[in-house]
């Protein structure tokens, strides 16, 4: 009976929610571009295309959703394609680019967030998080969120940079059950916006346009049959005096950067490559970052996933330069140490759990991982 009587209500929801999805195609359909020659131009394209992306990820992720409860994620990513497409809109109209109005981290169904509190997860560290008016008020009286019978620790504003996706994972990224013997970073997932990546010969300065820019991402630059040089440029205050930050150096032996960009205010990444070979460029998503499995060889800096419980990592170096290996906090700053060294050398850490894993070299490394 009970069965009964819940079923026409979870059906109500779904139906409206699925009525949202259409709305939100309609609107996009009805939506038109007019260029105005101004370099506004490919950012408001840029944005349109994200907000595509939202609509073709809300209809795949609606597909065998049983209630409201599996269609957190459809909600969220209706949530990011309206934000797109108004930011293309005001850029069309040189508008001022609207805030971002996220949902609940606790449920998307209590609707926008309103106001950032200071919560901890249980046995976890304090952090803010936007949360809904009424979660507001209840967390600041002493009160747990509004009851929705799940774990709120699992409930996320944006896709935090320790999830993995697995319905597209990146090209050339390992898979379960295939250790370690892919070779990432070789090419941009297949998925990636032309508005996140670029591609060409010789010497050049371009931008990359960031998915958003108050969240972390990952830079990827590949010199393919050249030697060369990479420099990230931007401001003082995030690059030092010069505005300028050298990725790969000219005359030394590497040709990949994997780097960490934490959030910094700015829709766009500036680049300049120097080489007589070809090259390509590209920001990859947190949540397509690899895990390695038990361990790798590489050379370079790179990013990796550790997913599983407490381990312990080795990592040795062969060759001269620094070597920094740490954890990522989510914002995408340098966060605990675990191994540094310089030239030849070797180092032993421990992981608590899940991170993810930042190597900083320009020579030959190794690492293992064993559970402990």
């Amino acid at each position: 009976m009970w069965g009964r009587f819940f079923r026409p209500r979870r059906a109500d929801e779904l139906a409206l929610i699925d009525a949202d999805i259409t709305a939100f195609g309609e609107e996009l359909a009805r939506h038109v571009f007019v260029p105005t020659g101004q370099d506004s131009d490919a950012l408001a394209l840029a944005d349109y295309e994200r907000a595509l992306n939202a609509y073709e990820l809300a209809k795949r992720a609606f597909v065998g959703d049983r209630d409201r409860n599996d269609a957190e994620d459809v909600l969220r990513a209706l949530e990011e394609g309206r934000h797109a497409l108004a930011r293309a809109d005001a850029r069309a109209s040189g508008r001022p680019l609207p805030a971002r109005r996220t949902l609940c981290f606790f449920d998307p169904r209590h609707g926008p967030a309103t106001t950032a509190v200071r919560w901890s997860p249980p046995e976890g560290a304090a952090r803010l998080v936007d949360v809904c008016a009424a979660d507001g008020v209840r967390l600041r009286e002493g009160n747990p969120p509004i009851a929705t019978g799940r774990p709120p620790a699992v409930a996320r504003a944006v896709p935090s940079p320790r999830a993995r996706r697995t319905d597209h994972p990146a090209q050339g990224a390992p898979v379960p059950g295939q250790g370690s013997h892919r070779r990432p970073y070789r090419i941009w997932p297949s998925d990636t916006p032309a508005a996140r990546r670029a591609e060409g010969r010789g010497d050049s300065r371009f931008e990359l346009v960031r998915p958003d820019a108050s969240t972390p991402v990952i830079l990827v630059v590949r010199l393919l049959d050249a030697s060369g040089s990479a420099e990230l440029f931007g401001h003082e205050s995030l690059l030092g005096h010069e505005g300028r930050r050298h990725l790969l150096k000219r005359g030394a032996s590497g040709r990949r950067a994997v780097v960490p960009l934490p959030p910094d205010g700015h829709e766009t990444v500036r680049l300049g490559v120097g080489t007589s070979g070809s090259w390509r460029a590209w920001l990859h998503a947190p949540d397509l970052v690899p895990e390695i499995g038990p361990q790798l060889t590489s050379k370079g800096s790179y990013v990796f996933r550790h997913s599983g419980g407490p381990a312990t990592i080795r990592v040795g170096q062969r060759g001269g330069g620094t070597l920094w290996v740490g954890e990522l906090t989510d914002g995408f700053d340098r966060g605990e140490r675990l191994i540094a060294g310089k030239g030849t050398c070797a180092g032993e850490g421990r992981l608590n759990g899940p991170a993810l894993i930042h190597v900083s070299s320009s020579a030959d490394w190794h690492v293992t991982l064993s559970a402990s």
